[in-house]
């Protein structure tokens, strides 16, 4: 190995001359540049000049080198001509080189009124996007179901496993909590009046009419609803989305009605398995804190629950797996073009997800018990 070597000329017509040869490496000692940038300052030539003589290996060390001296040249206006070096190290110095945006402008205050009405400009155009958007994700979910659009079987199974299968531990988890959850508050309460049977009461029809679908409901925005956005987003962001659209594959049935019939598909059948866990989680409170036998445990809740019970957390099911779908293909097929706007889709996706099932909730609980249902 060659020891790493620069040396420093001036020519008659006013060019400084900077030399290097040898084999430049970060795990060898190297000239410093302190010399050049000082014969720069000091005496400033017509122009710098970079030439390589018996140059041999080079990593970063000599770009380093290099770098820091043109930028002191071209602090003093000089011109710097790397012509004389290989072809690669002559980009990697143009690269350094070039244009420095400068930092932007911090943004200037402004008023709360200001920042209420453009919240609510923004509001109102994803809103209007939104609605948009359910218009054509419900013509491509018509156009799947009648055959006439594209579908592929093998993908709407994989979807159907992740929306489903995939769920159904954090799904039993949440559910089986919420459920003890129920029983411990009804027990404190009940306990004064000595009817701490009616815990049964309390944890089968509160799970099987409200907690069972709502938990899964919101488990399933931040789960589901957030692997629909940062997929499509991620898709978007690669230009995917852009290519199916090339090659005539609408991207709303190919990417957002599959997604969409999935969870509308699973949806009813977590919301049976987790009743199903948060009766369980309230069973063992009740037998194994409250001295409740299981057989009079399960004949209260039997005799506690009606149908009509089980089929309105059924009925919620489809429409909080809707809104969870929608909310999550629409902010990821509605990604920008950087990185960072996947995660801002994602968030905005998992966020609106669970507001909106717990809006849909509170109209549909209050539609049902207007109806006696």
């Amino acid at each position: 190995m060659i020891d790493a070597r620069a040396s420093i000329d001036r020519d008659g017509d006013g060019t400084l001359l900077v030399r290097v040869s040898g084999d430049w490496s970060l795990e060898t000692t190297t000239p410093a540049p302190a010399a050049a940038e000082r014969e720069v300052k000091q005496d400033p030539p017509e122009r710098l000049v970079f030439q390589a003589v018996d140059l041999g290996h080079w990593d970063s060390s000599l770009v380093s080198f290099l770098v820091s001296i043109a930028e002191v040249a071209r602090g003093e206006a000089l011109a710097v001509d790397t012509t004389g070096l290989p072809r690669g190290l002559q980009h990697l110095l143009a690269l350094a080189a070039g244009p420095r945006r400068p930092l932007p402008p911090p943004p200037p205050h402004q008023p709360l009124p200001t920042r209420i009405g453009v919240a609510g400009i923004d509001l109102g155009e994803h809103a209007a996007g939104m609605l948009d958007f359910v218009g054509r994700a419900s013509l491509a979910v018509k156009d799947v179901l009648i055959g006439r659009g594209h579908f592929e079987l093998r993908d709407f199974g994989l979807l159907l496993e992740q929306t489903g299968g995939a769920a159904l531990p954090l799904v039993a988890v949440i559910n089986f909590l919420v459920g003890a959850v129920l029983a411990f508050l009804g027990a404190v309460q009940l306990e004064q009046f000595n009817a701490t049977i009616y815990v049964a009461n309390l944890v089968g029809v509160g799970t099987v009419r409200e907690t069972g679908a709502l938990m899964t409901g919101i488990v399933m925005a931040g789960r589901t609803g957030a692997s629909f956005a940062a997929v499509l987003g991620t898709m978007t962001v690669n230009s995917e989305v852009d290519a199916l659209e090339t090659m005539n594959f609408p991207p709303m049935e190919f990417l957002v009605a599959p997604r969409i019939l999935a969870m509308l598909l699973m949806m009813p059948l977590l919301v049976l398995y987790a009743d199903l866990f948060g009766i369980l989680g309230g069973y063992v409170v009740a037998v194994g804190l409250l001295d409740l036998t299981p057989a009079l445990y399960l004949t209260q809740t039997r005799e506690a629950m009606t149908l009509s019970d089980v089929m309105v957390g059924l009925l919620k099911a489809p429409a909080f797996g809707a809104v969870v779908a929608l909310a999550g293909t629409y902010f990821g097929m509605n990604t920008g073009r950087t990185a960072s706007s996947v995660g801002v889709s994602t968030t905005r996706a998992v966020v609106s997800g669970i507001l909106l099932v717990i809006v849909v909730d509170a109209i549909l609980t209050v539609f049902f018990y207007a109806v006696n249902l």
